[in-house]
């Protein structure tokens, strides 16, 4: 019996555009730079980072992540199915560990989604009290968003792609050319502009490799264009290429507004690293922006982030869309909607996961603690829980790229050069390993280690359960027309 097709309305019609649109707004360009930068250059729970010597350690993060990419793109040309890295892993382990691995896959990204969700309200709500003076709380625009990526994700991937693409394309344009626009005064001063930036040495050698580590998670949601496999006209051709491409541009792009910061902050990193949110910082100080520039920065980065839920929410559908599709996932999970094709049950519950993250961050009044240096000042209800949440969702992705990298050097190893192989699987695997280890070690959020034993326990669990069960079914890979001839 042949199995259902994800969107059949829409195979074939996703272009290398799309697919690209969905990596690279997966991996929310503006929002890492103006988020996850500041922990590249030190401001994480270890104390140390890159410092001025930020770009750098993600010219190395880079490099070591498009290992791993590597070694997806070699699987994509073989292995046509939404299911992406959970497929890959299965191709190489077999079904339990690859049951497994989805588990904790399309788990962080249901994790990952409803903490973009929090983000998006609390930047509005800060947003509308800097531009009208008017404080809204935070969490009703969080469940509008929610109500917006749903119906996004529902409509159908064509939809998904062109918003995620015009989302990133304004918001990362701008950005781009602020940057340019701070290198091109000359930095701070007019006098900052320097080599130091691009250079090594400029910092101990073990800050520089905690940046490298903090500079992996930039890149996470790369390889996701590897879902819509079943929905673009040349998955053999656009997927390997998507997922290269979007790394390669990617990574240029945080190397250029790096440097941009770093020279803007005239080469002082405890200045860099203490603004909190550099971005935000330079774009509203009165020497390269202005109060109402970093609104619209502002505005920018709750655009990108936008774009960045639409991509977990397309990712995450289709990837339990395969597994359940396959008997590895209960079977309403692989329901599509009778007139649009998409996995409108996967979509409701990545809605559900969302809404029911916000009321517990309402109702627990942020769940873990709000307080800071200051004892007269609390963080924001939704900022510990969206960390908390970003950190769980980043290192479980970061783990199947450990995974997925160690199942290429087995997989692949009579289909590919083996050279290139060995070499791709050992970048992979050593910087994903760095990332879970920088995730985890020191960090105060001590409860992060053991939920995510705990989910790996429930993952091992339920794959045992569906192995007895024996309802698995083949994971045929989707043939295009030219390749059956």
């Amino acid at each position: 019996m042949s199995q259902p097709a994800v969107n059949s309305r829409e195979r074939g019609t996703v272009s290398m555009t799309g697919v690209m649109a969905q990596s690279v707004g997966f991996m929310g360009p503006v929002f890492s730079v103006a988020t996850l930068l500041p922990l590249v250059v030190g401001l994480s729970a270890t104390g140390h980072g890159a410092g001025v010597a930020t770009p750098v350690a993600i010219i190395i993060a880079g490099i070591g992540i498009f290992g791993a990419g590597w070694i997806i793109a070699q699987y994509a040309k073989r292995i046509h199915l939404c299911g992406s890295l959970y497929e890959y892993i299965c191709d190489a382990f077999g079904p339990g560990v690859g049951v497994v691995a989805g588990w904790v896959y399309y788990g962080a990204m249901l994790v990952l989604a409803s903490a973009t969700f929090l983000v998006l309200g609390g930047m509005t709500s800060d947003l509308v009290l800097s531009a009208f003076g008017v404080e809204i709380p935070w969490w009703p625009p969080a469940l509008v968003f929610v109500v917006i990526v749903v119906a996004v994700v529902i409509v159908g991937v064509q939809i998904s792609v062109r918003a995620q693409l015009a989302l990133v394309l304004i918001s990362s344009a701008v950005i781009l050319l602020f940057s340019i626009y701070i290198i091109a005064k000359g930095g701070a001063g007019g006098h900052s502009l320097s080599a130091q930036p691009l250079n090594p040495l400029a910092v101990a050698p073990m800050d520089l490799l905690y940046g490298v580590l903090y500079g992996i998670n930039m890149f996470i949601g790369f390889e996701s264009a590897a879902n819509l496999a079943e929905e673009t006209d040349d998955p053999k051709r656009h997927i390997p290429r998507a997922v290269l491409w979007s790394l390669t541009i990617v990574g240029v792009y945080f190397v250029i507004t790096a440097y941009a910061q770093a020279v803007g902050f005239g080469l002082d990193a405890d200045a860099w690293k203490t603004s909190v949110f550099p971005l935000q910082a330079l774009s509203n100080g009165a020497e390269f922006g202005s109060t109402w520039f970093g609104n619209v920065v502002s505005v920018l980065i709750i655009l990108d982030v936008l774009a960045v839920a639409i991509g977990v929410g397309v990712a995450a559908t289709r990837g339990m869309f395969a597994m359940s599709r396959a008997g590895r996932l209960p079977a309403a999970l692989a329901t599509l909607h009778p007139k649009r094709g998409t996995p409108v049950v996967g979509a409701a519950v990545v809605g559900i996961a969302a809404v029911f993250s916000i009321a517990l961050v309402v109702v627990a009044d942020g769940v873990f603690s709000r307080a800071t240096d200051d004892p007269t000042v609390l963080s924001p209800q939704w900022a510990p829980m969206f960390g908390w949440m970003a950190g769980f969702a980043g290192t479980g992705l970061a783990l199947i790229y450990l995974v997925v990298s160690g199942a290429g050097a087995r997989g692949l190893w009579n289909e590919v050069n083996r050279a290139k192989l060995v070499v791709a699987a050992g970048a992979g695997i050593t910087v994903a390993a760095g990332a879970v280890f920088g995730a985890l070690y020191k960090t105060p959020l001590t409860s992060l280690p053991w939920a995510l034993a705990i989910w790996i326990a429930l993952g091992a669990g339920w794959s045992m359960y569906v192995a007895r069960r024996g309802s698995e079914k083949p994971a045929v890979p989707v043939m295009t027309g030219s390749e059956k001839n």
